[in-house]
Parts: structure tokens; sequence; C-alpha cells
């Protein structure tokens, strides 16, 4: 069921991966949204605008009200949304818990993927293992397996929705740029929800398909 509250806008660049993130959460959500992809080449008035600080994507307006930053923006929707497809726990103590594991992967997981992008190299790939195989055992103790593959059980949470786009960015890197990741026996959890969190159509729409990833990149190593 759509939400009608709208003047929503989002500004974002579909290989971004913190714009696929706000992009999945409106979809979960069922919010009606306009979408305004930005030219990072050539970027708008709106955006130097909206977000004046760091002058990046993805910012979602709302009433005239921009915010900036993926997790700050999917934990907005999801207050000023709460009734649809809720994404933090009501739960206190879990919900540090997904906001800690959500300030790992930014500082840890994400940055390494970034760092791999632009140089390519085995330590750093063998640091992502390693902390690929940290969350590993927080999905073990946070996720319900019994009840679905999410930190969410059956159904994506914050957290899940944080990490939906590493789902597309893994496998084109190891296909393109030979990124080794953490294999199925060290974290078969994680597989199992890289796996299942590209399959809701809300998925399929905000995640980019790998191929077209894997296109995006190439481009990018004859250019540099």
């Amino acid at each position: 069921m759509a939400c009608h509250d709208q003047d929503v806008t989002l500004l974002s660049f579909w290989p971004s991966p913190f714009s696929m993130r706000v992009k999945l959460a409106l979809l979960l959500k069922g919010i009606e949204h306009e979408d305004l992809p930005q030219d990072l080449g050539n970027k708008s008035k709106l955006l130097l605008e909206s977000n004046p600080v760091h002058k990046k994507v993805p910012v979602l307006i709302h009433k005239g009200k921009p915010i900036a930053e993926s997790a700050i923006i999917v934990h907005y929707i999801d207050e000023v949304w709460p009734g649809t497809s809720p994404l933090l726990p009501q739960d206190a103590f879990l919900r540090a818990q997904h906001r800690f594991w959500t300030d790992f992967f930014e500082k840890k997981i994400s940055n390494s993927l970034d760092r791999f992008f632009r140089s390519n190299g085995a330590a750093v790939n063998e640091e992502f293992i390693q902390d690929c195989l940290l969350l590993e055992g927080a999905l073990a103790e946070l996720g319900d397996e019994e009840e679905g593959p999410f930190f969410g059980g059956a159904s994506m949470s914050f957290l899940d929705v944080m990490l939906a786009p590493s789902a597309v960015w893994i496998p084109a890197l190891e296909q393109v740029m030979g990124l080794k990741p953490a294999s199925q026996e060290q974290c078969p959890r994680l597989h199992k929800l890289f796996g299942a969190v590209t399959e809701p159509p809300s998925a399929k729409v905000a995640l980019p398909q790998i191929e077209k990833l894997k296109e995006l990149i190439q481009a990018r190593l004859v250019s540099k």
C-alpha cells in the first residue's frame, strides 16, 4: 500500500550504494516520491543548496526540507512513516546494536570496498574478509535464522537496508577486479543474506543489475 504524504524527492546517483539504501527504504515502505538523478560531474544548484556541507548524494527532500547522509535519511524515513515495514527494532538495546553495526560497516567494510575499487590492494582485501567475519558473528547473534535470513529475521530491517547495496557491489568487484570475498564456509549467514536481499520486488528496483555495475567499473579502469 503506497503512502501518499507527498512532496518527497530523492536526489541520487544510480551506482551510489548510499543512494540505493534510501531508494530501497522508500520502496519497502511504499512511499511515493520523485526521483531526480544527479550528474556528479556537474552538480545541480538544487544538490548544492540541499547539501551545502558535503555536496553529495543522496539527499531526501521532504516538504521542502533536505536531509543528507544515507543512514540518517533511512532513520528519518522510519520515524516519519513508522506504520509500514518498520526497519529499526522496538527494543532500545537492539536499536543501539543496529546503529553500532551500521557504524562498523561504514567505517570498515564500506571503506575497504571503496579503497579496493581505487587501488585493488591485497592487504585491503584481507582486511575486508576479516571484517566480514565480524559481521557474520553479529548476524548470528542478532538475526533469528529460524525466522529468516535477515538481521530482521523474515523481513528486512534497518541493518539489512544498510548492507543491501553490497549484494551487487561485491560480486561486481569480484568479477571485474578480482576482489576475493569471504567464502560461504567462512560466512554462511552473510551469503544467505546477500542472496535474499536482492529478491524482494523493491530491491529489484532499488539495486542495479550487477552487469551494469561491471560496465561502470570497466569504464573506470579504462579511463585510469
